[in-house]
């Protein structure tokens, strides 16, 4: 108990503390995403001025030079560690500048608020940085791809457009078509594999971007892979975030450092929201707070919880001792459900064992009987005061068979308990079968017909026992009848009937309606105890209707082959 207890109160706190932590942060950046917003709004009026910004940082490695116009409010331009670069006021301590720039400028890293027609990478696609083609370079590509234009492209081929667009580097982006055969020339060729070939500075910028993409990838565990270019000669990779950091890294020193742009009244304060500055006590506090809460409400439901679970597990120690098992536990809830399931469970031990002392009672008593009548036969033969002639002898043997019979009906129980009850089903004529015990057992009435599929001898042994049965308890003026009718067979009589309260015992093993009854006068209580598990065997059915003064009719229902 005290596991689940524990278990249920460290998963209350997880719980909890994920809550918080879940919360805090939702919270912050809820509050961040705010403040970007509003910054965003305040700057939406120079958008110009952060475009330009970003111009100057692509064709400049560093910030000389830069001078800001005057917008609608001050503009001051920052470094990262907050030096003032440029400033459209005058006299403003570095000191004083706001909290929160109101946007970022770097190239690298583009604000989706400012220019929402950024790659997906976020980077500036006019920088060129190591790719960068040499002017002789981008001339004699630029003459290949008009040669190929005009020349070397299959007549049957969509025209190309007027201008060829052309890479932040300057290389022409062609479409090289080489599913289609283009005019068999040498030259044809060689500008073909010239309009598709990386240069010298080309490669060796696409191997230095291939070896910082396989780093990241390293650092992460991930195998590694080679990039490629795709038709607008841009790189591509499987790790797209891999790829991304590694342009940043490549092209860091080609651009202007990233630099922070306040927008203020001419004053300097800042325009933007203020702001949220969080009280870590407060925070720890509420988090307290919580904690206790939680773990108070954890230590109610879990002592609920295991208090019944205390309860089955006592009522488990008087079962195992064999005392009375059974608990009070009234919970519609899960728990409520094993606690019935228990209660079941201990009721059927308890009538198991009743049931298995009531057997072994009857076992003795059957066996009692007959051994000691032999015993005191042998006994008084051995002592020469009986003889052992004939008609003593016949007696013994019959006393013998009964013995015989009650092991062998103790056997069969036994193997249809285990299931091992051994069946060889076939066609059986139930007309043949019903002529056989009618010339068994005269008096007989047998109606109906048909075939079933049945082993023979066990079916025999049913309705031999059926029908014995029905004789013992049907008397001389009454009628015993055997019928068949589409595949139900029915042993009915006119005797003495069985009562309501004793109809569900029928089948129960040593079971007698009259307990005074002996074995000449009501069988050893196995008969219809074999004839449910023989049927039972077969996939079948039995089953009875009587009433006291009016009769017994068993009906036995086969399935179909």
């Amino acid at each position: 108990m005290h596991s689940v207890l524990a278990r249920l109160l460290a998963a209350s706190v997880l719980v909890a503390l994920c809550s918080i932590t879940a919360t805090a942060w939702l919270a912050a950046q809820s509050t961040s995403t705010s403040i970007r917003q509003e910054l965003g709004d305040a700057l939406a009026g120079d958008a110009a001025t952060y475009r330009e910004l970003v111009t100057f940082a692509v064709e400049h490695r560093d910030w000389n030079g830069i001078a800001l116009k005057p917008g609608k409010g001050r503009l001051i331009l920052a470094t990262a560690d907050r030096k003032v670069i440029s400033d459209t006021g005058t006299n403003l301590d570095p000191g004083q500048l706001p909290a929160v720039p109101s946007a970022v400028i770097d190239p690298l890293e583009l604000d989706l608020a400012q220019a929402p027609d950024s790659p997906a990478d976020r980077v500036d696609a006019r920088i060129a940085g190591p790719f960068q083609l040499t002017d002789r370079e981008k001339g004699s590509l630029a003459q290949d791809a008009e040669i190929y234009r005009t020349r070397c492209r299959n007549p049957d081929e969509a025209a190309q457009a007027e201008t060829t667009p052309t890479t932040a580097w300057g290389r022409p982006i062609v479409n090289v078509d080489r599913t289609t055969a283009a005019p068999a020339t040498p030259s044809c060729t060689e500008i073909q594999t010239r309009l598709t070939t990386l240069t010298l500075g080309e490669s060796a910028a696409f191997n230095e971007l291939d070896l910082l993409v396989n780093d990241c990838l390293k650092q992460r565990g991930l195998p590694a892979e080679r990039i490629k270019m795709n038709a607008s000669w841009q790189p591509t990779a499987t790790n797209t975030e891999c790829l991304v950091n590694a342009r940043r890294t490549q092209l860091r020193p080609y651009v202007a450092p990233p630099a922070l742009l306040f927008v203020t009244d001419p004053a300097g304060r800042t325009t933007q929201a203020t702001v949220v500055k969080f009280d870590v006590g407060r925070i720890v506090l509420v988090a307290a707070i919580v904690l206790v809460l939680t773990v108070g409400v954890s230590v109610v439901v879990a002592l609920r919880m295991t208090r019944p679970l205390r309860t089955l597990t006592a009522a488990a120690e008087r079962l195992r001792h064999g005392d009375d098992a059974q608990v009070d536990i009234r919970s519609r809830s899960e728990i409520g459900q094993l606690a019935r399931a228990f209660n079941d469970m201990a009721a059927h031990r308890a009538r198991t064992d009743a049931q298995r002392k009531a057997m072994t009672s009857d076992i003795s008593h059957e066996l009692r009987n007959p051994l000691g009548t032999i015993r005191s036969w042998l006994e008084g033969a051995r002592d020469g005061m009986v003889e052992l002639d004939r008609p003593t002898l016949t007696s013994l043997l019959d006393e013998a068979l009964v013995l015989q019979r009650l092991i062998d009906d103790l056997q069969d129980l036994a193997l249809a308990d285990a299931g091992e009850l051994r069946l060889h089903p076939e066609p059986v004529d139930l007309r043949d079968l019903f002529d056989q015990l009618v010339a068994a057992h005269p008096g007989l009435i047998a109606e109906g017909g048909g075939v079933v599929h049945a082993d023979p001898v066990r079916l025999r042994q049913v309705l031999t026992n059926l029908v014995t049965n029905a004789f013992r308890y049907t008397p001389s003026t009454g009628m015993v009848r055997l019928a068949a009718r589409d595949g139900r067979i029915t042993v009915s009589d006119t005797g003495s009937g069985i009562s309501a309260e004793d109809l569900p015992h029928v089948f129960d093993r040593f079971w007698r309606a009259d307990r005074s009854r002996t074995r000449d006068t009501g069988g050893s209580g196995l008969g219809l105890a074999i004839v449910h598990a023989i049927v039972s065997a077969h996939g079948g059915t039995i089953t009875v209707d009587s009433a006291v003064g009016r009769g017994t009719t068993f009906t036995i229902t086969l399935p179909a082959r």
